[in-house]
C-alpha cells in the first residue's frame, strides 16, 4: 500500500507561514492498492488531490472509493472542490455513517444547498454513489475495508483496510472512553472500568497495523482542559498504537494552534514515551505532502 496525506490538520484549516512543514489543510489520506484509490475523508486537502488526479489520469475513467469518517466540516468541506466530480468519466463511491436524524446523501447535499454552494450535488458531472457503513466490512478489489466507532460528537467512523500482507487503521477525531465516561458521563470509577473496555476494543481494531493514523490533537498538558471535546493527548494515542503493537502511529489532526515548532515537539514526547516503554514502534507527526510505503 502507498499512503498519501493531503491534509493533516483538524478543526479548520490553519495556512501560513509557521504551519508549511506539517501543513494546514483539513484531513484527507489517501490510500493506493495496485489500480484502487481509497480516499479517506474529504477536507479541503482533497482539493489538491482531486488536481493530482486530473494531471495523472487526463480525460482517462476514473473510480476512487471516499471513506468519510463523520460529517464535521473540516471532514466533508473540500468534496465540492474536488475536481475529478466535475468529469463525467468519474465515479466516486462514498461510504460513511448516517447523521444524527438525516441520511448520509441528505447530509453531504446539505452542504452543497443553494444557500452555502453554487453548484449542488446531484449537478455534479461524476457518477456518485453513497452507501452507509452498516457493520460489515466491504471489498474493493483485493482489499477488505472494515469499520468501527469511534467516541467524538456525532456518528464517526474509523477505518481498518486489509490486504493479504498489510494493514491501514485510520481513526481519527476519538477520545478515549475511559476519561469520558468517567468525567464527563459522571461516572467515576464505574464510568472508567467500563471506558476501559470499550477502549480495549479499539486496541483490538487497530492491532497489528502496519500504520495506524490516530488522533493527537492535544498535547498531554493540553488535555486535561479539553475532556470530552472528543480527541485525544499524545499520550493516549501512543499508548493505543503500543497496545495494539502497531509497526508505525501517524500522529494526526493537528490543532490549528499548533504550528510547526509545537508540532515537532509533540513529535519528540511520543518518541521519548515510546522509547522509554522500549519499543520499537515508529512514530511521526503527519505532514501534508506525505507519501510513503507500507
Amino acid at each position: 500500500m502507498r499512503v498519501t496525506f493531503w491534509g493533516t490538520r483538524g478543526s479548520i484549516p490553519a495556512p501560513g507561514p509557521d504551519t508549511t512543514r506539517y501543513g494546514g489543510n483539513t484531513a484527507c489520506v489517501e490510500v493506493r492498492r495496485g489500480t484502487e484509490i481509497l480516499i479517506f475523508d474529504a477536507g479541503t486537502g482533497i482539493r489538491a488531490l482531486g488536481l493530482s488526479l486530473l494531471r495523472e489520469f487526463p480525460g482517462r475513467p476514473l473510480t476512487v472509493h471516499l471513506f468519510v469518517s463523520h460529517t464535521h466540516w473540516d471532514h466533508i468541506q473540500g468534496f465540492p472542490f474536488f475536481a475529478p466530480a466535475n468529469s463525467r468519466s468519474t465515479t466516486i463511491h462514498v461510504y460513511g455513517a448516517p447523521g444524527q436524524g438525516h441520511s448520509l446523501e441528505k447530509v453531504l447535499r446539505g452542504q452543497m444547498d443553494a444557500d452555502y454552494f453554487p453548484v449542488g450535488l446531484r449537478d455534479l458531472a461524476a457518477t456518485i454513489y453513497v452507501q452507509e457503513m452498516r457493520g460489515r466490512e466491504i471489498q474493493v478489489g483485493d482489499l477488505r475495508v472494515g469499520a468501527f466507532y469511534l467516541n467524538h460528537p456525532g456518528m464517526t467512523l474509523g477505518y481498518r483496510v486489509t490486504s493479504a500482507d498489510r494493514r491501514f487503521v485510520y481513526a481519527t477525531d476519538h477520545e478515549p472512553y475511559a476519561e469520558t465516561l468517567s468525567h464527563v458521563g459522571g461516572r467515576g470509577e464505574e464510568g472508567r472500568a467500563y471506558g476501559a473496555r470499550l477502549d480495549a476494543a479499539l486496541v483490538d481494531f487497530v492491532g497489528g497495523a502496519d500504520l495506524y493514523v490516530g488522533d493527537a490533537q492535544f498535547s498531554d498538558e493540553e488535555y486535561g482542559a479539553r475532556i470530552g471535546w472528543g480527541h485525544s493527548s499524545v499520550g493516549a494515542t501512543v499508548a493505543i498504537g503500543l497496545a495494539a503493537q502497531a509497526k508505525a502511529l501517524a500522529l494526526f489532526h493537528h490543532d490549528p494552534l499548533h504550528d510547526d515548532r509545537a508540532m515537532e515537539g509533540m513529535q519528540r514526547a511520543a518518541r521519548e514515551m515510546i522509547a522509554v516503554r522500549g519499543a520499537s514502534m515508529q512514530c511521526f507527526a503527519a505532514a501534508e505532502g506525505q507519501t510513503l510505503t507500507l
